[in-house]
């Protein structure tokens, strides 16, 4: 699940949510991301995206804008970061971890096991 919560715990968050097979698929998505030549990766259209607080989340190369949407800077400098606090998490079966993002006083939460469905329904 995806969503954008303003004040999320006191601040601007995107919230991606899932379990330790969605972070592992994640994680080898930016991977595969990184090796290839593609400029950007829509991570939203791998996820459930919120009605009640879309977002658009997309893990891109550099800090250039290409689509309006939130930003992760995933290059080969800050892969080797990423994918140790994604193995970590998904390793714990339940926690989360920070992220920043390209020019937005927002942060990015990848959470495993802490909002389950019905969370989000009620929630997102």
């Amino acid at each position: 699940m995806l969503g954008f919560f303003p004040q999320f715990k006191g601040t601007d968050s995107i919230l991606l949510a899932g379990d330790p097979d969605d972070i592992a698929q994640l994680s080898e998505a930016l991977a595969s991301f990184v090796a290839s030549s593609q400029d950007q990766l829509p991570i939203h259209s791998r996820a459930s995206v919120s009605h009640l607080h879309p977002a658009k989340l997309y893990a891109t190369r550099s800090a250039q804008s290409f689509d309006s949407g939130f930003r992760w800077l995933c290059s080969a400098a800050t892969q080797s970061a990423i994918q140790g606090k994604l193995t970590a998490l998904a390793g714990s079966g339940k926690g989360h971890q920070f992220f920043n993002l390209i020019e937005s006083p927002a942060q990015l939460v990848v959470s495993i096991g802490e909002y389950p469905s019905s969370w989000w329904r009620t929630h997102g």
